[in-house]
Formats: C-alpha cells, sequence, structure tokens
C-alpha cells in the first residue's frame, strides 16, 4: 500500500523505554492522516533484539521492523530501511532523540504537497549540557551534515543514485547530504522548528567530552572528497565554488580557538594533513578562480564561521604553510 511518508529509524540497543519518546512524538502529531505515514525500524544487527509487538500495538500508524544482518552502523541501517520505503517522502529520525512539537509532520507534509521540492529543510535543535547537568539548546539552521529535520522524495534519491554506502560508518550524513543538495533542483526551506537532538553522554559523537568533532575531521574530509569526485562527474559546473567553499570552511574551522589549543594540536596536524591529501585532485578549481569569488566565500565563512576571531596567518599563507602553493 503507496504511503506519502516513511520515517527510517536505525535502532541498536536502544530499550523500549529510549524509544518510547520518539514513537509518542510521532503519535501526538496533529493534522495528520495516520494511514498515509510508515514508520521502519532498522534494527542495526542480528544482536538487536526486536521491539515487543505489543509495545508497538501502542501507536496509530503503521510500524515494520527489519533487522540487518551485520551491524554496520546508522547509515547502512537507514538505506535498509530506505529501500522497502513506500512513501513519496522519506524521513530519518535517530531512536533517542524527539519530533519537536505537534504540528512539524503538519507543516513539512504541507510544503511537499504543494511544491515538491527533491529536499526539504528546517531548524532543529540541540540539546546541550553544562558542566553542572543543566541543559540548553543551539539551534541549526540550513545545514548538510546532520539528518535532522529532513525530507527527501525518494524517486529523486532514485534517479540520481543516492544511498548511503556500506563503508562508511562515521560521516555517512555529510556524504549523503552532501550529494542530496548538490543534486536537488529543487529545495525547500520550512522555518518550523522540527526536531530535537537529545543530549545523551554515551552516544558516539558527545562520548569521552565530546572529542569525536575532532578525531572524525579527516572522515569527514573524506566524505566531502567523495562526494567532490561525483559531483565533478554529474554536475561539474558546481566544482568551483564547492570547492572554494570547502577550502574556506577549513581555513577558518583550522584556525578557531579550540582547534588550535594545546590539547588539540594532534587533531589539527591529522586534519591538515587530510585536507592537503583530498584537496589536491581538485586544487585547480581554486588556482583557477577569480579573486572575486574567492573573497565572496572568503567573507560568506568568516561571517558564517569566524566573526568573533582574528586569524593568526592569512589565507594565502595558510595555503603556502600546507604546500598547496609555492
Amino acid at each position: 500500500m503507496r504511503k506519502y511518508l516513511s520515517i527510517v529509524i536505525p535502532r541498536y540497543k536502544e530499550t523500549e523505554e529510549e524509544i518510547f519518546p520518539l514513537l509518542s512524538s510521532i503519535n501526538g502529531q496533529a493534522g495528520i492522516d495516520f494511514s498515509d505515514i510508515e514508520v521502519i525500524i532498522a534494527n542495526d544487527g542480528k544482536e538487536t533484539i526486536p521491539l515487543n509487538k505489543d509495545f508497538l500495538s501502542l501507536f496509530h500508524f503503521d510500524i515494520k521492523q527489519i533487522t540487518c544482518k551485520v551491524n554496520r552502523g546508522c547509515g547502512p541501517a537507514r538505506q535498509a530501511g530506505f529501500d522497502i520505503a513506500k512513501g513519496d517522502y522519506l524521513m530519518c529520525c535517530d531512536a533517542d532523540d524527539i519530533l519537536h512539537s505537534v504540528g512539524v509532520l503538519g507543516a513539512l507534509l504541507k510544503e511537499a504537497a504543494q511544491n515538491s521540492p527533491d529536499m526539504i529543510t528546517s531548524p532543529w535543535l540541540e540539546e546541550v549540557a553544562d558542566p553542572e547537568g543543566h541543559c540548553y539548546y543551539i539551534t541549526h539552521e540550513n545545514d548538510n551534515t546532520w539528518m535532522h529535520g529532513k525530507l527527501y522524495r525518494r524517486y529523486f534519491l532514485i534517479q540520481n543514485e543516492i544511498r548511503f554506502p556500506d563503508f562508511l560508518r562515521i560521516q555517512e550524513d555529510s556524504y549523503f547530504n552532501g550529494l542530496a543538495a548538490s543534486f536537488a533542483e529543487k529545495k525547500s526551506y520550512v522555518p518550523v522548528t522540527s526536531y530535537v537532538w537529545k543530549y545523551n553522554p554515551d552516544s558516539t559523537t558527545r562520548k569521552n567530552g565530546g572529542i569525536y568533532a575532532y578525531e572524525s575531521i579527516p572522515d569527514f574530509i573524506r566524505s566531502c572528497s567523495m562526494v567532490h569526485k561525483i559531483i565533478e562527474k554529474k554536475n561539474p559546473e558546481q566544482m568551483e565554488y564547492k570547492i572554494l567553499q570547502f577550502t574556506l570552511y577549513h581555513f577558518f574551522r583550522f584556525h578557531q580557538p579550540s582547534m588550535t589549543d594545546d590539547k588539540h594540536k594532534e587533531y589539527l596536524a591529522k586534519g591538515e594533513l587530510s585536507f592537503v591529501e583530498n584537496i589536491k585532485p581538485f586544487w585547480h578549481y581554486w588556482q583557477n578562480a577569480e579573486i572575486h569569488k574567492i573573497a565572496e566565500i572568503y567573507n560568506q565563512e568568516r561571517t558564517r564561521n569566524f566573526s568573533n576571531y582574528i586569524e593568526n596567518e592569512t589565507i594565502w599563507e595558510w595555503i603556502k604553510r600546507l604546500g598547496l602553493q609555492s
């Protein structure tokens, strides 16, 4: 039976108690026909015991469970869900997060019905805890990294062969969204806060004091490089902007005070090395770019990522230090 929206939830070992808030936040959505919605829970690996059917019967929408043969991470689990989805649109939620309010799906589905975009994005909240355990929230808008608060037209993904690769265990979101955002001919932004990324100190991205943000930089760069190779083949006209933006984003990221702190210098060195290795095949786009285009993107990225700081070296000094230009 055809559905309008498929919500795919990768699950590893989240209990009924842990996944209940998410399913409840879907169940509480107002102004939608639940017969148009299916939820697919992708149990990531044979050791992940499926949820009890009596528990799932508490909710007013169709719920399917599938079990991946091998634990390979969120990306392949999401893809397994996408592969059996019947919805015109696809959405991902993590098992320990929630939808922000009762009007989220109504707003997103209204935009889908009226304009049929390839990709819909919306603002979402990141829950953060301070050292005393008090939570506060950071708003994210127009990001192309996380899956949160986004809908994708299923046929668009199929047409453009956009899939989660089996071999990416981390930074799979960056890869998927990098392709989706680049190939989508029609994108919509719905200004409704849609999703809450709940604080979990034991999650991959937050354990050990959030060191993942630094350790994963080379993986992020490699993931983006994979995207660049595909875009270069299919949409080469986008490449100059992609490489200028990618370079300047990392220039400002690597000059953030947190990156230049002594305790993170090892990660900075590995990040810069990965940047050089992965940018070389595309460096001619930078070398051939007109200076006014570099300046325009420089100002955009500085405002977005570095507005409260002062560089300790210029972009040209940085490029020379990395050995990319004599």
